[in-house]
């Protein structure tokens, strides 16, 4: 190649344009925020499935709930200590962890977390004739709108995962007040009343079924074991 060849390929690539660093800049900026805006819907898709799939784990634990009581013709205690059986024979006013293993079914929601249960006292030994609740077992939306009927037609149980916070919100906890432990622990004595509602980001991710005293009834009756 001649030294005038040379000099003239020098010269046009001195002419053929390039990014400034201020086109650089716009460049990753505008990368960034078509990637900040994939990532968001994202973020809640996942979060979505999650919600779904818990639901979907606690609607197997209210038929769980239902055939045992139709084997056994009571509800389960809830698992106190951890190990996924009942505790009992007794078993009054108490909220703990399904007891998964007693029931056959998975023990965590979707965030790998235990499920919370409540059962009413007189559904925890032979159902009685008349079927009558005792417990007064309270749904609620957090407005405070009672969303179930009172005593004697009460709800007979309660499920519920903590969400992606991991904790009952102070609405599930079960002195009313704030809970920082995020293993969905629930300390402190039950109260009756629980709370169902839609998700509100950082106020309530709770999701909650329960078992109506009807509901149970009928497939006990259905299944030809009671009264």
């Amino acid at each position: 190649m001649s030294t005038q060849t040379k000099t003239v390929n020098k010269q046009m690539l001195k002419h053929i344009p390039g990014f400034t660093l201020v086109e650089m800049a716009i460049v990753m900026l505008i990368i960034g925020l078509i990637l900040g805006g994939l990532l968001i819907p994202l973020g809640t898709q996942v979060e979505n499935e999650r919600r779904k799939s818990t639901r979907s784990t606690l609607a197997q634990a209210q038929d769980a709930l239902i055939g045992f009581a139709v084997i056994n013709k009571r509800l389960p205690c809830p698992d106190t200590s951890g190990n996924g059986l009942e505790n009992g024979p007794t078993c009054n006013n108490v909220e703990g962890e399904l007891p998964w293993i007693t029931l056959g079914i998975s023990r965590y929601d979707a965030w790998g977390r235990p499920f919370r249960y409540r059962a009413d006292n007189a559904y925890t030994t032979t159902i009685p004739d008349p079927p009558d609740t005792s417990s007064a077992l309270q749904i609620q939306e957090r407005s405070g709108t009672v969303i179930t009927a009172a005593n004697p037609s009460a709800p007979v149980a309660i499920i519920f995962s903590c969400g992606s916070n991991g904790k009952p919100d102070v609405e599930n906890d079960a002195d009313g007040t704030p809970n920082s432990n995020t293993l969905c622990s629930n300390a402190g004595t039950a109260n009756a009343t629980y709370v169902q509602d839609i998700s509100v980001k950082d106020q309530f991710d709770d999701i909650l079924v329960w078992v109506s005293r009807n509901t149970l009834l009928n497939q006990m009756i259905s299944a030809g074991k009671w009264p």
